[in-house]
């Protein structure tokens, strides 16, 4: 491990980047316990100073990718590749948009974990907990969901065991670590469609070399709200479908409703409600996210006919029926 600590941690004028192969090795001996929790720190520390280069990064993948178990799913999904340490100032809607995406002949899936650092944010397979559905403690079970109901989460104790056991040493640590970029481009689905947000523009180039290297070639990315798949409330977002650019605007959008803190309950209640028709004052921003997912998705090609398509399937009900469906079969596990 310390010839790799030497490279990365060389002060501002002299570290180097890792090669993949290096990469490789080095994240291997941090799982294996070969490296000393010392050295996984300086490592750790090194790589958050100089930022870990797109080479690192697939490397990293490629570890975890060799150590991973695949969702043995029949469908090809659209990968809702967020940051795994959730939201904190701001609405999950996402909940709610991928039932009614899924109602419209998207096949959805997602994954991540919780109490993940920096944020420590709340997540949205928390918010579908409070709204009833129960998170999969079997790899058969996501994909039954996602074959039945369009949508499937797959926790990353069950796929990536090794990467989630490093948890703790991460929540000690307190700080980003690569892990929070690596770990959302596993692609545990198998799929060749990927969506997801940034935070800064910069990444919006590296993430979109890091699906390409996991087979992801079908890529949805932009700058989000907090991170994850839902626009701006308060100004457009310009979303990068394939690398064609469309501005989507939030007209309708109360911001007020959406920019504040909210607690896993309440976010809960406002997806469920929506779900069943009853919170009329957040269906634009469910619509508009829900549209961006079928775009994503390769379900429509134009935005106006994505929403058209989730307005009906929210309004004639069928949405509500596919959460019911995915509440059931968790719960029935």
């Amino acid at each position: 491990m310390l010839q790799f600590l030497k490279k990365v941690g060389a002060g501002k004028k002299k570290f180097k980047d890792l090669s993949r192969e290096e990469a490789y090795q080095a994240e291997k001996k941090i799982i294996s316990g070969e490296a000393t929790d010392i050295q996984i720190g300086a490592f750790w520390s090194a790589e958050r100073i100089k930022y870990a280069s797109v080479e690192e990064l697939k490397g990293f993948i490629d570890l975890h990718r060799e150590y991973m178990e695949t969702v043995p799913v029949a469908v090809k999904t659209l990968d809702i590749a967020i940051n795994y340490d959730g939201k904190d100032r701001s609405i999950h809607i996402l909940p709610a948009s991928i039932f009614i995406a899924a109602a419209s002949g998207a096949y959805l899936s997602g994954h991540g974990a919780e109490d993940v650092p920096s944020k420590y944010g709340i997540t949205y397979h928390q918010v579908l907990e409070k709204m009833g559905a129960k998170t999969p403690s079997k790899l058969e079970t996501v994909a039954k969901t996602v074959e039945e109901t369009g949508f499937g989460f797959a926790h990353q104790r069950l796929f990536a065991q090794k990467l989630f056991n490093l948890l703790p040493k991460r929540r000690e640590f307190g700080l980003r670590t690569y892990h929070n970029t690596m770990e959302r481009m596993l692609n545990p689905f198998n799929t060749d469609r990927v969506i997801t947000g940034v935070s800064h523009p910069p990444y919006i180039q590296k993430y979109t070399e890091l699906a390409r290297h996991v087979g992801m070639n079908r890529i949805t990315v932009f700058k989000s709200l907090e991170g994850g798949v839902e626009p701006f409330p308060n100004h457009e977002t310009k979303v990068f479908f394939d690398g064609k650019e469309v501005i989507v605007h939030p007209d309708g959008v109360d911001k007020k409703l959406i920019l504040r803190k909210f607690t896993v309950e309440e976010n809960a209640q406002d997806c469920l409600g929506l779900l069943k028709g009853e919170r009329k004052e957040l269906e634009e921003f469910a619509l508009l996210t829900a549209g961006i997912l079928l775009v994503a998705a390769g379900v429509h090609k134009s935005l106006i006919e994505a929403k058209e398509a989730s307005k009906e399937s929210l309004l004639s009900g069928r949405a509500y029926e596919k959460f019911k469906q995915y509440a059931k079969i968790t719960s029935e596990e």
